[in-house]
């Protein structure tokens, strides 16, 4: 190989005219035989800097991934790009599984993938044996520690490779690391004088907004999806239960929106992937089970609607908006109640160590959400990275000014509720009390006689849900098992009117829009022609069975409908144009640029 063939590779087989920051590192750490760990922010180029190099190498390069769906849809694009890969796994027939062997053992694949479960049965490891390797791509590999935030136990037997497979190098991929999940996949995977590659943990593409909850969030939700109508997008719940029932208002409201959680069959689940990476659901709703590693690049939003629930799951799902390049917005709506539902799960934990740990996370990702500094450089800070704050990009740095509202009196007026009440009532009551409310349960009490019974009827029910959560935030209240609640030392400090209670003052404008500011583009382009390119594509795709990002992506697109090549010379410079994907597709697309 000379260092010319893989600048030959990068531009014809991937349609790149440069390697992006590190991928070039990777791939001559793998050419030189070097184990190698990457840890590079989602969107940043993992999958390259492994495919590339094998194309320049004999033998089989096999890829262990977690997920099924996901290894479907890498091998489905490799073979889009005209490369030689399979996967073996529980969704194909025994006579497929045969014939994908019958090649491995012909010099017939250059790409095999394989989930840890497979990877770790005698057979397997036995055909693995008899055939030509050339390294092992072990792709999110934060899954083996304990201390990350996706630990799955098979995993752990991939250290068993350096027994197995003792001559064969190895490669480490993952989107996030802290130190400690970092010095766990070094130890456990035993890389040898590994190449170990960190890239910046800033993505100047995404526009990060946090904002309060109000109420169930379906309102904020929906504003926001106003300003996104027909993008792809991936909106988080806390729940199975709050994934349907978030799908099913979207779905009323005439979104084009599905489901996704774990109580799903692996059918249900295979299925809305397969129509959320082929453009035929626009949304999908899940829980975290989804979206690990996926391949589809044209995510422009990923709405949270309660808060994670570590840094470490935030920045990987967030990570799946704007792989592409292009401008994408992520939001999260978080409430004191998340921080009560999280608590409870962690308390379920029987190892106090384990559970210490998972508190000190929560607690640092709900840091994260109330805090008033910049939010790229707070996630930079996290994983060990020192950045500027980001200027523009964060809704934190957007607002850097905002008034501040005195609620003393009118958390004084809510606390005495709770006292007065027996501190064993949930929130719905206690502001229906303060509004003077004609309910049958409040008159049966006698809560009607008190003496804050109405005095807070100038206020809406929204606004004092909110000054509830805000006295939740500070610890000025708490809640029992049976959702009531009752007052802290903090509590009956602000009623003794000890310590003063200030809120953001737009938090009680409930109308309030999720967000208010968008990065613009970074190029002009002829926006009718881009829609028109992409109706071409999905024409494409669908006749190739393969998603619309495959053929092309948005940002290839886009560039398209900025320069508007005439030639096949001019749109083989188009970034994302190689020489097989102009043979495959090319043509098509240049027919209708030069017709207009």
């Amino acid at each position: 190989m000379t260092p010319a063939d893989k600048y030959t590779v990068l531009k014809d087989r991937f349609g790149f005219n440069a390697f992006r920051p590190l991928q070039e590192e990777a791939v001559d750490a793998v050419l030189d035989g070097r184990d190698l760990l990457m840890i590079l922010p989602t969107g940043g180029g993992k999958s390259l800097s492994y495919q590339l190099p094998a194309l320049l190498m004999e033998g089989v390069t096999v890829v262990i991934s977690p997920l099924l769906a996901l290894m479907h849809d890498q091998v489905q694009s490799l073979k889009a790009q005209g490369m030689r890969a399979e996967m073996l796994s529980s969704m194909q027939t025994q006579e497929q599984g045969s014939d994908i062997i019958r090649r491995l053992y012909a010099n017939e694949i250059d790409f095999l993938y394989l989930s840890p479960e497979r990877l770790n049965t005698d057979g397997m490891r036995q055909i693995l044996s008899n055939i030509r390797l050339n390294y092992f791509v072990i792709d999110e590999a934060h899954c083996i520690s304990e201390w990350g935030h996706e630990f799955r136990a098979d995993y752990r037997a991939l250290s068993q490779l350096r027994d197995f497979f003792p001559g064969i190098g190895i490669a480490a991929f993952t989107a996030t690391a802290t130190a400690h999940v970092r010095d766990d996949i070094l130890r456990l995977l035993r890389l040898r004088d590994p190449v170990v590659l960190q890239g910046k943990i800033y993505r100047d593409n995404l526009q990060i907004t946090v904002r309060h909850r109000i109420k169930d969030g379906y309102d904020q939700l929906r504003d926001f999806l106003n300003d996104h109508q027909e993008e792809s997008g991936i909106v988080y719940a806390f729940s199975r239960k709050s994934v349907e029932n978030v799908a099913n208002y979207l779905r009323q409201k005439g979104y084009a929106a599905a489901a996704y959680h774990a109580g799903m069959s692996s059918q249900q689940r295979n299925g809305v992937f397969h129509d959320f990476v082929h453009d035929e659901v626009r949304i999908i709703v899940a829980t975290i089970a989804f979206g690990m590693g996926i391949d589809k690049s044209n995510i422009r939003f990923v709405f949270h609607m309660s808060l994670p629930k570590t840094v470490e799951n935030y920045y990987q799902e967030i990570g799946r908006a704007g792989r592409d390049g292009d401008h994408a917005d992520v939001v999260m709506l978080f409430g004191a109640q998340d921080l009560i539902q999280q608590k409870r799960f962690v308390e379920m934990n029987e190892d106090e160590t384990y559970k210490a740990h998972l508190m000190q996370k929560l607690g640092a990702v709900h840091r994260y959400a109330a805090s008033e500094s910049c939010r790229h450089q707070q996630l930079a800070a996290y994983f060990g990275d020192a950045i500027e704050p980001c200027g523009t990009h964060c809704d934190n740095c957007l607002e850097p000014e905002y008034e501040r509202r005195d609620i003393t009196t009118e958390a004084q007026m809510l606390l005495s509720t709770v006292y007065r009440t027996g501190q064993r009532f949930g929130k719905s009551y206690l502001v229906d009390v303060l509004r003077g409310s004609r309910e049958q349960k409040i008159l049966a009490n006698g809560h009607d006689t008190l003496s804050v019974y109405g005095v807070g009827e100038a206020m809406s029910k929204k606004q004092w849900l909110v000054i509830i959560d805000r006295l939740l935030e500070l610890g000025a209240v708490d809640v029992n098992e049976h959702h009531g609640l009752f007052l802290t030392e903090t509590g009956l400090k602000v009623l003794k009117g000890q310590e003063t209670v200030l809120i953001r003052a737009e938090r009680l404008n409930v109308k309030a829009k999720t967000v208010k500011k968008s990065a613009p583009e970074t190029f002009d382009f002829d926006t009718e022609l881009f829609e028109t390119l992409r109706a071409l594509r999905l024409e494409i795709a669908q006749e190739h069975g393969v998603p619309p990002y495959v053929v092309f992506g948005d940002k290839t697109l886009k560039e398209m409908a900025a320069r508007k090549p005439q030639t096949k010379e001019e749109m083989l410079e188009v970034n994302g144009v190689g020489e097989v994907k102009y043979e495959r597709y090319g043509e098509q697309f240049l027919v209708l640029l030069r017709e207009r």
